[in-house]
This record gives structure tokens, sequence and C-alpha cells, in this order.
């Protein structure tokens, strides 16, 4: 049998191995949490500046067909204007005659009062 301080020097130089190897271990694994963290960041990093990007591009294109459809508008606008002010020219009475139809159509639209106000209504 083997003196005591030696079983006990043995055992130390055991548990000495054992706590690098333990120690070793948790290093490796985070270093490999510590790449997988990286790589995870720079994968969700990327994403993000793709969507800014796509994102900036569709307002890029929102805004350019904004702008086309104003364009649009404001010629259609002085087209409709050039019309009436021709029609005005050309047909005054015809223009009257739509001004009162359309004020009468509004009009038949209103509810009746009976045309009495107040509390004796």
């Amino acid at each position: 049998m083997k003196p005591f301080s030696e079983t006990a020097s043995e055992a130390r130089a055991k548990a000495s191995e054992l706590a690098e190897k333990t120690a070793e271990n948790a290093r490796l694994t985070a270093e490999a949490a510590k790449a997988r963290i990286q790589d995870g960041y720079g994968r969700a990093r990327a994403a993000t500046e793709d969507f800014a990007a796509r994102a900036g591009e569709q307002a890029s294109v929102a805004r350019e067909a904004a702008g086309e459809a104003l364009e649009k508008g404001k010629v259609q606008a002085k087209r409709a204007n050039g019309k009436l002010k021709q029609v005005a020219e050309k047909q005054p009475m015809a223009l009257v005659a739509g001004a009162v139809a359309i004020g009468a159509l509004l009009g038949s639209l209103l509810p009746k009062g009976g045309g009495k106000s107040g509390p004796d209504a």
C-alpha cells in the first residue's frame, strides 16, 4: 500500500489536471459561443442593412410615383379649367343652367323644415 502523502500528491495532480481540462473546455466553449454570437450578429446586421436599402428604394419609388401623379393631376386640372373657361365663353347660359340644376339637386337633398324656425316650429 502507498503512503498517504504519495496518494495525496497523486490526487492533487489529478485534480489539477482535471481543473486544467475543465478550464480549457470552458474556454473553448466560450470561444465557440462568441463565434456563434458574432456570426448571428453579422447576419442580423446584414439583414437589417438589406431591409433598410430595400425600404429606401421603395420610398424612392413611392416618391417618384407621387410626383408623377401630382404632375398628371396638375395637367388634368389645367385641362378642366381650360374647358370650363371655353364653355363659359361660348355658352354662358348653359353654364348658368347647369349651376341652377346642381343647386336644385342639392336643395332637394336637404331636409324639409316647413320654412319655420324657432320654438314655434
